[in-house]
């Protein structure tokens, strides 16, 4: 048996200096003075030209602001896939709205825009989209039906950093955009993320941000005092998380060149499995140039993916699959419902197994992980 050993993931870390956290904790003044926030939200500002920034403690916190600043109510319903992290649901539930769950698209994973305008009710106010694994969803359609409704667009893109369609950076569709520097993500300073808003933001929305206060009125000369005007949280990010994670998006083009030629060494290594029918391997959609966050393979079913984790884990490999569908949970039948027939998120999802995929996975690594699925087909045909 192989001692090479395959992780599920590891946190990107693509240098070892650390100037800017030297010089952050060199200069204690830099602490209250937002200083390399600032230069990050920048660079993001300038990468999401269409969008203004907010770095948030976490793609989740950006969620829930955003649901908090376009008004969500109790009894109000949002429309989102049942494939998707849980914090998509959680953020509005929180406010007191309704899940209303559609099918997906096998080939992507992502949310399917047919299955969109049915499930449209009076109480709609919103539609959230979850770009799976670095891959867009069909926005051309999603963008018209919420203009055609009057519903505000919600673009989950935590996985999406650095994806683009027809060089459409992914995270500049939505009214409201969320991205996750977790460190689960391609790009991570542990835990962090960002919401970003189309259009000129409003006062109001810098109340919310700014712990419910006009500081950014204040600021700006456009109040004379500094007080108290809303509700609001603390949302800001760590100048020390961002001063890491402003070192490692100087290296966003390799981190995700990197990623992307890992995720198409799979590819192309398991491609004949899936010409023989065993697999099936992820769909990218034409114009579309996914980052290589997540690469996946599908299986018969949930039984053979279980004897395909154990197996894989014999040889030293950690695999996992990913969400299992949120409408069929206990709390998500309390606080949504389905909406038309669920053909494929159900069945899709316990099929899905994620390979490790990571900065730092070396070709020997991936060379192992190959050979060893290899092998388990090959006993399944004895």
């Amino acid at each position: 048996m192989s001692d090479i050993k395959v992780p599920f993931f590891q946190t990107t870390v693509t240098r070892q200096t650390t100037e800017y956290t030297d010089t952050l904790l060199a200069n204690p003044a830099y602490f209250g003075s937002r200083f390399f926030s600032g230069q990050l939200t920048k660079k993001l500002e300038e990468t999401y030209s269409t969008q203004s920034v907010f770095l948030t403690k976490s793609g989740t916190q950006g969620l829930e602001l955003a649901a908090l600043a376009m008004g969500i109510q109790p009894g109000d319903e949002v429309i989102m896939p049942s494939f998707a992290f849980v914090a998509c649901a959680n953020a509005f539930v929180l406010r007191g709205a309704r899940c209303v769950f559609v099918d997906i698209e096998p080939g992507t994973m992502n949310i399917d825009a047919n299955c969109i305008e049915q499930a449209i009710t009076p109480k709609t106010k919103a539609i959230i989209t979850l770009n799976y694994a670095g891959v867009s969803c069909d926005y051309e359609k999603i963008v018209q039906i919420a203009d055609r409704h009057g519903l505000a667009l919600i673009e989950d893109n935590a996985h999406g950093i650095g994806a683009t369609i027809s060089g459409r950076p992914l995270g500049t569709f939505g009214d409201y955009s969320i991205i996750s520097f977790d460190y689960m993500k391609p790009l991570s300073c542990g835990e962090g993320g960002a919401l970003m808003l189309k259009g000129e933001v409003p006062d109001a929305f810098h109340r919310l941000y700014n712990m419910g206060t006009n500081r950014h009125e204040f600021l700006n000369g456009r109040s004379p005092n500094y007080e108290w005007k809303s509700e609001g949280t603390n949302y800001f990010l760590s100048e020390i998380l961002s001063a890491w994670l402003l070192q490692e998006y100087e290296n966003l083009r390799l981190i995700i060149e990197t990623f992307r030629t890992k995720w198409m060494f799979y590819f192309q290594a398991l491609s004949p499995l899936a010409e023989e029918g065993k697999i099936d391997l992820p769909v990218i959609p034409q114009n579309q140039q996914s980052n290589g966050y997540i690469f996946f393979i599908k299986v018969q079913d949930s039984n053979e993916r279980a004897e395909l984790i154990k197996y894989l884990k014999a040889h030293g490999i950690e695999t996992a699959f990913h969400y299992s569908p949120l409408h069929t949970s206990s709390f998500g039948k309390l606080m949504g419902r389905f909406a038309g027939e669920d053909r494929f998120t159900l069945s899709e999802s316990s099929r899905l197994l994620r390979l490790p995929l990571f900065y730092s996975l070396t070709e020997l690594q991936q060379e192992h992980v190959v050979s060893i699925i290899n092998q388990f087909y090959r006993q399944l045909l004895r």
